[in-house]
C-alpha cells in the first residue's frame, strides 16, 4: 500500500506562519553576516593597499626585475626547454639498425625483409652471410637487431602454412626493445595477411577469417606524442621554476645580510610575505601562459576547455610551488642549500606525477603515493581541459585535492616564514 504524506491547508498555514514569525531574526542574521563579510573584505582591501605594503611590493618587484639572470631563468629558459623537450620526447621507436641474414634468398624472403624495413622502424644497415657475424654486430652495438631467415623458409611456408624466422634484439634498452617486439609482431602479422590475401599461397585458410579491428582514438586521433608530453614538460618546468625561484628570492635576504634590516621596518610579517609571493607569482603566471600559447602554435596542442578554469587552476598550482619554495628557504641558510634541497624535493615530485610516464605502469604502492602529489592532480586537470575540454564537473576531485594542497602548503610556509621574521 502506498504511503501518501499529509498535505492539507492547516499544515501549510503553520509552515507559512513559522516562516513569517522567524523572518525578522533571519534578516538580522543575514545582515550581520553581510556586515562581517563586507568588513572582512574592507580590511583585506585596506591591507592590500596599505602604503607600506605598496612600497614593499615596489621594492621586491624592482629587485626581481633587476636580477636579469633570474628573469631569464623564469621567462626565456622555460619556453626553450619546453620546445626542445616537445620535439625530443617521443614514445615511438624508429631508425633501429637491422642486420639481415637471408639464407633463403627467394622472392618471399626478400618481401619479408622489405616488410621489416618499409616503415623505417628498422634500417637495413648490414647484410651478413653468417649468424656468428650477425651476433657479433648486435653484441658490439653496431646493430640494434638481427633478422635471420633460414634456408627452408619459403618451402615450409608454402607447404605447411608456417615457417620460423629468428629475430635477435639488443635488450639493454628495455623500453625500446619492448616497443620493437610489438612492431615485429605487427610486421609479421601484416606480412602473413598480405601473403594470404594477395598470393593465396595457402589455400586452406579462408581470407575472410582475417579480421581487421577498427580502432578509434578519441581526443588525440593522430596519437601525437607531444600532446601528452608537452603539458607534462610545462608542469615539470613550472614546478622547478616556482620552487627554486621563490626559495632563492626568499633566501636572498639572508645572503645579503638584509634580513635584520627587514625585521626593523614597521611592517607586518604578513605584508612581507605578500611582497615576496605576489611579484614572482605574477611573473610565473605570465611565463606559464606564454608556454602554453607557444605549445599551441608550435605543436598544435588543442585548447578545448574553459580558459578561466585553466587560469585559476594554474594560478593555484603556482601558489603551491611558491609555498614549497618559501618553506625550503626557511630550512636553508644560503642559496646553495636552497638549490640542493629544492632538487631533492622536486625529483620525486616530477617522477611520481605522470608528467613523462604513465601512472598506470607504476607499481601499486607508487600509484597511491602519486595521489599525494599536487603536480599529478594539476596535470590531470590541465590535460583534461586542453585535450578533452572537460569542466569542473569532471575534475572536481582533483581540484579539491589541489585546493587542499595549496591551503596546507601556504599555511605551513607562511607559519615558518613568520617564525623566521619574529
Amino acid at each position: 500500500m502506498a504511503f501518501t504524506p499529509r498535505h492539507d491547508a492547516i499544515s501549510d498555514r503553520g509552515v507559512w506562519f513559522g516562516l513569517v514569525r522567524n523572518a525578522p531574526n533571519a534578516i538580522i542574521r543575514l545582515k550581520d553576516f553581510s556586515m562581517m563579510f563586507i568588513f572582512g573584505l574592507d580590511r583585506l582591501w585596506a591591507h592590500l593597499w596599505d602604503r607600506r605594503l605598496r612600497a614593499l611590493l615596489i621594492k621586491e618587484t624592482t629587485e626581481l626585475l633587476r636580477n636579469r639572470q633570474l628573469v631569464g631563468f623564469l621567462t626565456i629558459a622555460p619556453i626553450i626547454t619546453m620546445i626542445i623537450f616537445g620535439y625530443v620526447l617521443n614514445s615511438d621507436v624508429a631508425n633501429l639498425k637491422l642486420s639481415i641474414l637471408d639464407q633463403n634468398k627467394v622472392t618471399i624472403s626478400r618481401e619479408l625483409t622489405d616488410a621489416f624495413t618499409a616503415n623505417r622502424v628498422f634500417l637495413p644497415t648490414y647484410h651478413t652471410d653468417s649468424q656468428s657475424q650477425l651476433s657479433q654486430q648486435v653484441g658490439q652495438g653496431k646493430a640494434d637487431a638481427g633478422l635471420v631467415i633460414p634456408p627452408n623458409f619459403s618451402r615450409d611456408l608454402l607447404q605447411t602454412g608456417s615457417a620460423e624466422v629468428q629475430v635477435v634484439i639488443d635488450g639493454i634498452n628495455a623500453y625500446a626493445s619492448g616497443l620493437a617486439k610489438g612492431y615485429i609482431a605487427q610486421i609479421v602479422a601484416n606480412f602473413n595477411a598480405n601473403l594470404l590475401l594477395d598470393k593465396q599461397a595457402i589455400a586452406f585458410i579462408d581470407p575472410a577469417q582475417l579480421s581487421q579491428p577498427q580502432m578509434t582514438f578519441r581526443y588525440n586521433p593522430g596519437l601525437v606524442d607531444s600532446w601528452f608530453f608537452v603539458p607534462g614538460v610545462i608542469g615539470t618546468i613550472m614546478t622547478l621554476s616556482c620552487t627554486l625561484a621563490a626559495a632563492v628570492e626568499a633566501v636572498r635576504e639572508k645572503d645579503q645580510g638584509t634580513l635584520e634590516q627587514l625585521l626593523m621596518t614597521p611592517v607586518a610579517s604578513t605584508s612581507i610575505l605578500i611582497s615576496k609571493i605576489l611579484p614572482i607569482s605574477i611573473l610565473l603566471t605570465g611565463t606559464l601562459l606564454v608556454c602554453f600559447a607557444t605549445s599551441h602554435f608550435v605543436f598544435q596542442i588543442p585548447f578545448r576547455g574553459n580558459f578561466l578554469l585553466f587560469l585559476l587552476v594554474s594560478m593555484l598550482y603556482i601558489q603551491i610551488g611558491v609555498g614549497i619554495g618559501l618553506t625550503i628557504s626557511t630550512l636553508s641558510k644560503n642559496k646553495l642549500q636552497t638549490i640542493l634541497i629544492g632538487f631533492f624535493l622536486n625529483i620525486p615530485l616530477i617522477l611520481l606525477s605522470g608528467a613523462l610516464t604513465a601512472i598506470n605502469s607504476m607499481p601499486l604502492f607508487f600509484r597511491y603515493v602519486a595521489e599525494f602529489n599536487p603536480l599529478y592532480h594539476y596535470l590531470v586537470i590541465v590535460r583534461g581541459i586542453l585535450l578533452k575540454g572537460v569542466g569542473l564537473e569532471v575534475v572536481w576531485g582533483n581540484a579539491i585535492a589541489l585546493l587542499a594542497f595549496a591551503a596546507a602548503i601556504l599555511f605551513v610556509s607562511a607559519s615558518q616564514y613568520r617564525k623566521q621574521l619574529t
